[in-house]
């Protein structure tokens, strides 16, 4: 409410209630207005407005039923209430059963309550307040949460609720055009491959700031109460995945660091090969062949990798997974983030240095892959954020996780990825892009081993040559097609076209006029991960 204790005016004044809300001056202290929730572009996601409370004292009421079918007609679609309900809040009593003094009938536009008022009820009164509104309900609706008479529910709203409640606008990172482009591709996903749901992230490289985050299917904030709960969550930071084949390029990142390979060394790969006693396959059977770096990469290699691996050893592969932030939340101004999970090296058997590399074993968020993609592309850690507050990478290089050079070498096997091997349907006209497919099977909560449900994945960077964005997108239980390849990369290539477009970043490769799009046809996988 404005008020600081009630000041009512009757339905029976003659007075215009637009003038009362507009000019009502209250006896005691005003409560501060709720700030707005903005975007970067300056759009309200999260506004208050004037509205006018609908409030009865039961025992001034004379017919309850009479009233009640009188006031349905004028507040009941608005405040989706029934005869029977407002009849029964006309009737409310105190616990004595005694008729009651107070009960809160609706909150109604100022217009509507011109009309109220106009009915001239005995014993029901108005009363200014304001009312949250969300102008795009439908728009980063798990990102923003909910305002509403329980208070501060989730998000941005729960976050910065102190800010907000003492009538400070809250600036976000978000891009309302961004955001629409992820949820249209999240949305064509989940309805293309007949996919229970999926989740997106674009995150700007430079400093980790949140350009659009989102989950499919989304809600109506402005019908929160209505929607259903496992809708509500912001799954890109409250639900941890296994990243598969996503979770490759840190392994090699790492063990080219150390110098434990080299980026023109080549290994004789198998389509197989046992680790503490369980046989790991390529997901393609093959004859042994030399493989070097970025062909194991560009062909998702589950062997090649675990190769990688060995050379860098368990203790390599896990302290350049803890540096990446593998294991523990990012620290981003959202609430709910969870920390996935990263065995600690104390709890590794011998089986760990054959799933782990390959993206088994361990759980990430898309918000916490995002980020360690950013790393990768720059070699510095950045700090997610979605608050207009400037975020910087540390200049006194405390940051850094790889070189500038093994960075490079990277997003230049990345690139191969896209432009040779699984990653083919994530390349956009005139930009270089980097990036790595995922498809990893689903641990079934019940038995505690895989099932038959996937997630399918892309993460990546665009242009490779001086990475501005990234995004990542993960699709859940595709029926379609379980491939990270075909379900995952168009989207990602919806998304970062767009985004390199409507951001103006300039092409880095000449387009020939002939080029077309790659097939959305189904690929021939040689995708690895854990299929």
């Amino acid at each position: 409410m404005l008020l600081g204790r009630a000041v009512y005016m009757s339905v029976a004044d003659a007075r215009s209630v637009t003038e009362f809300v507009a000019s009502h001056t209250p006896v005691s202290e005003v409560e501060v207005t709720r700030g707005d929730i903005l975007s970067a572009d300056g759009r309200a996601l999260a506004t208050s407005v004037a509205a006018v409370e609908v409030i009865a004292t039961p025992r001034q009421v004379e017919d309850p039923d009479g009233s009640a079918a009188r006031l349905a007609e004028v507040i009941g679609s608005e405040a989706d209430l029934s005869r029977e309900e407002i009849s029964a809040l006309l009737s409310a009593t105190e616990p004595d059963g005694s008729p009651g003094d107070y009960s809160l009938v609706a909150t109604v536009s100022p217009e509507t309550a011109e009309r109220v008022a106009e009915l001239g009820i005995v014993g029901v009164y108005l009363d200014s307040t304001t009312e949250r509104v969300y102008p795009d309900g439908r728009l980063a609706a798990q990102v923003i949460g909910n305002y509403g008479s329980g208070g501060a529910l989730g998000g941005i709203e729960a976050r910065y609720d102190r800010e907000l409640s003492s009538g400070r606008d809250v600036e976000l990172t978000l891009d309302t055009a961004v955001q629409q482009e992820l949820q249209s591709a999240l949305a064509e996903a989940v309805k293309e491959f007949r996919a229970k749901g999926a989740v997106g992230v674009v995150m700007r490289v430079e400093d980790g700031a949140l350009v659009a985050l989102a989950s499919s299917p989304t809600y109506d904030n402005n019908d929160f109460s209505d929607s259903p709960v496992e809708v509500q969550r912001n799954r890109a930071i409250t639900d941890p995945y296994e990243p598969g084949s996503t979770l490759k390029p840190f392994t090699f990142a790492g063990a080219l660091e150390e110098g434990a390979v080299e980026p023109g060394q080549s290994f004789l790969v198998p389509d197989n090969t046992t680790v503490g006693g369980h046989v790991v396959w390529d997901s393609v059977p093959h004859e042994p062949e030399n493989m070097d770096l970025p062909t194991i990469l560009a062909d998702s290699s589950n062997v090649g990798t675990i190769e990688v691996a060995r050379a860098l050893g368990e203790d390599g592969v896990y302290g350049y997974l803890a540096d990446f932030g593998f294991g523990r939340d990012t620290s981003l101004d959202l609430p709910g983030e969870d920390p996935g999970y990263l065995p600690e090296r104390s709890e590794w058997s011998g089986v760990s240095i054959g799933n782990i590399p390959i993206g088994q074993g361990l759980t990430v968020t898309p918000v916490q892959l995002a980020a360690a993609y950013a790393t990768l592309a720059g070699g510095e850690r950045v700090q997610p954020h979605i608050s207009g507050v400037e975020k910087s990478r540390p200049e006194d290089g405390t940051g850094r996780v790889i070189s500038e050079r093994t960075s490079d070498i990277v997003r230049t096997m990345l690139q191969s990825v896209v432009e040779d091997g699984t990653g083919r349907l994530a390349a956009v006209p005139g930009y270089t892009v980097a990036g790595k497919t995922g498809t990893s099977e689903k641990v079934d909560p019940k038995t505690g081993t895989y099932g038959d449900e996937y997630y399918a994945s892309f993460a990546g960077f665009a242009p490779a040559t001086d990475p501005e964005y990234v995004v990542v997108v993960v699709v859940d239980e595709p029926r379609k097609s379980i491939w990270g390849e075909s379900v995952a990369a168009p989207a990602f290539r919806k998304v970062m076209e767009f985004t390199l477009g409507y951001f103006n970043v300039p092409p880095d490769r000449l387009v020939p006029e002939s080029a077309e799009q790659p097939s959305t046809a189904e690929p021939a996988s040689t995708e690895g991960g854990s299929e």
